[in-house]
């Protein structure tokens, strides 16, 4: 998810809402981690709502349902 902003005269449908974006407007792209193929671009407003509502998830909120990896630490054999 990142801020994006065009010069181009472009005009998207926004995920969320269904409505009209026009590139040249401030908005988000958001994309599934690594299939950048599957980029969406949506209003700033909507992606905030969806994720404050627990449907769009970020990296970071992802992170916090896995679970905690153990780390053993080597000891040094003397």
């Amino acid at each position: 998810m990142r801020r994006a902003h065009s010069n181009r005269p472009a005009t998207y449908r926004c995920p969320f809402c269904g409505g009209l974006l026009h590139a040249m407007s401030e908005h988000m792209v958001i994309a599934p981690e690594g299939d950048v193929e599957q980029r969406r671009h949506a209003h700033t407003h909507c992606v905030a709502a969806e994720h404050q509502a627990g449907r769009l998830l970020t990296y970071d909120d992802w992170r916090k349902t896995q679970p905690r990896r153990h780390w053993f630490r080597r000891r040094s054999r003397d």
